[in-house]
């Protein structure tokens, strides 16, 4: 399995709240709404950040990041050479997010989790 992480900074002046509607009721949806994209792409999920005033130490600085979950990396690259992704979904992140502040990294596996076993994958 491999986990891409994508750790995100909203554009110079888009609000918390602009670039939360758009990355989650708009660009997140379309994820689940095209089988091109949903037969490659296993799991999604948005994780929406705030600054936290009571703890010590620096916030992280980004807005949200994200989880997408396939099967190996063909996968994620034919998902990402797909006519739909390179028309709609690519372009529109540069409404959004600050791409050049934006981080994503990519991981094989979980290597420890508490609380249960991992989750089940459709097909």
């Amino acid at each position: 399995m491999l986990i891409t992480l994508g750790f995100y900074k909203r554009k110079p002046g888009l609000s918390a709240e602009d670039f939360r509607r758009i990355w989650c009721e708009e660009y997140g949806a379309l994820y689940g709404q095209r089988p091109e994209i949903t037969q490659y792409l296993r799991r999604y999920v948005q994780h929406r950040l705030a600054p936290q005033t009571d703890w010590p130490g620096n916030f992280i600085g980004f807005d949200g990041f994200s989880e997408a979950w396939f099967e190996n990396a063909d996968a994620r690259n034919a998902m990402q050479a797909t006519p739909y992704y390179q028309a709609v979904l690519k372009p529109m992140v540069e409404t959004f997010l600050d791409l050049e502040n934006s981080k994503w990294v990519a991981y094989d596996d979980q290597v420890y989790q508490i609380g249960g076993p991992p989750p089940l994958f459709p097909g």
